[in-house]
């Protein structure tokens, strides 16, 4: 296989001064494109309605249409980034794997690892006995899900950061210990690595809001940026964005069940990495009435959420004119943000003349300081991202 040489340069003191020397790492050629979902939460028993999840009562044909997408498209992988299911049911699961046994058949690698979601329920047997023999484990990790895989010149890390059970990520002594041991491995065979995990890494890492959504593990960045860690994937926040700290990037693939109902894309090569979004394709993949279905549900979550912000704008006595100003602000504010474009239209609605009416009228609720923060200091375009080696 074909090698690429990357430069780091490095600052060495010598006896003589600072002197400015070249380290020479060399790359196996990257070659791999996959699919990426994460948060599927997937329910054989879907409710009615759902205000926040708004495609829940289509979970079995946006999860049908999706995975006849992904066959048809042909990826290298289809990645899974945890919450696959909503709280690890048995039913759910072997439902679950039997339909991506199809993606493992059609000859597309399936790579899997647990969300908080995924151990809901007591035992993680379920997981173990029907996800675990789809999934091509190189070197497992004794102390959790997490393992490795090498793969079309990637050395992929799917780390299981939710095995202590609760909302919170963390790896153990011993997990940490398994990661690097494969990120020095990953260095001797000259491998790119791609780090995946349900929660984040560095989305939000300067924002004290967002500590809860973090690995818990201090060391952890300082780990993945020691061993040169550039690309991380995970997920969690049920939104699409993108952050970059130094000279690591996260993307967090929003979920399938969204009003978006996308999916990202994500090809590595000898250049970089190069990730776009894909929406789920209900006209063609989906059943005869899927689509017109999907956009009434979508409708409804979104009458049904504006709810709480006509009562404020009653509460506040603002007249009709302002009160219509301020909730088509407020959709398109939560609009940009569930698409992952908060950052191209973040001036556009602060400039809006509607916008200190809205920022009044939240400024007492949990919605109004978060909307601000983020309008502030937005994510990276989440629709799509690319960097070079």
């Amino acid at each position: 296989m074909r090698k690429i040489r990357s430069i780091l340069l490095a600052a060495s003191l010598a006896l003589c001064g600072c002197q400015n020397i070249q380290e020479t790492q060399e790359y196996t050629e990257a070659d791999f494109t996959a699919a990426i979902v994460a948060d599927l939460h997937y329910t054989s028993a879907p409710s009615a309605f759902n205000g926040i999840v708004p495609l829940e009562p289509l979970c079995l044909e946006v999860t049908d249409a999706l995975i006849a997408q992904i066959i048809d498209e042909k990826p290298d992988a289809l990645i899974m980034l945890g919450d696959n299911t909503n709280n690890g049911r048995e039913e759910d699961v072997l439902q679950l794997a039997l339909k991506l046994k199809k993606v493992k058949d059609a000859g597309i690698e399936l790579i899997m690892i647990p969300g908080n979601h995924d151990y809901g329920q007591s035992s993680m047997k379920p997981y173990e006995t029907d996800f675990v023999p789809l999934l091509k484990m190189d070197e497992k990790d004794t102390a959790s899900f997490s393992y490795a895989l090498h793969t079309h010149g990637v050395s992929v890390l799917a780390m299981d950061s939710s095995h202590y059970g609760d909302t919170g990520g963390r790896f153990d002594e011993k997990t940490m210990e398994f990661l690097e041991q494969q990120l020095i491995k990953a260095e001797e065979r000259n491998e790119h690595v791609l780090f995946l995990s349900h929660h984040n890494v560095i989305a939000g890492i300067e924002e004290s809001a967002y500590k809860g959504y973090l690995i818990q593990n201090d060391s952890l960045y300082d780990l993945l940026k020691k061993h040169h860690v550039r690309i991380c994937l995970s997920g969690h926040q049920h939104a699409q964005s993108v952050y970059h700290h130094e000279d690591m990037y996260e993307i967090l693939t929003g979920m399938p069940f969204s009003s978006f109902h996308s999916y990202g894309w994500l090809k590595m090569n000898e250049t970089g990495v190069s990730y776009s979004l894909k929406q789920i394709d209900l006209k063609n993949y989906g059943e005869e009435t899927a689509y017109a279905m999907a956009q009434a549900l979508i409708q409804k979550q979104s009458d049904s959420f504006l709810t709480a912000f006509v009562n404020f704008c009653r509460e506040a006595e603002l007249d009709e004119e302002t009160s219509q100003g301020v909730l088509d602000l407020i959709s398109f504010f939560f609009d940009s943000y569930g698409r992952g474009t908060l950052e191209a239209d973040a001036e556009t609605i602060m400039n809006d003349p509607y916008y200190e009416e809205m920022m009044e009228l939240l400024k007492d609720k949990n919605y109004g300081p978060w909307m601000e923060r983020l309008l502030h200091h937005p994510p990276l375009n989440g629709s799509e991202c690319s960097f070079e080696w």
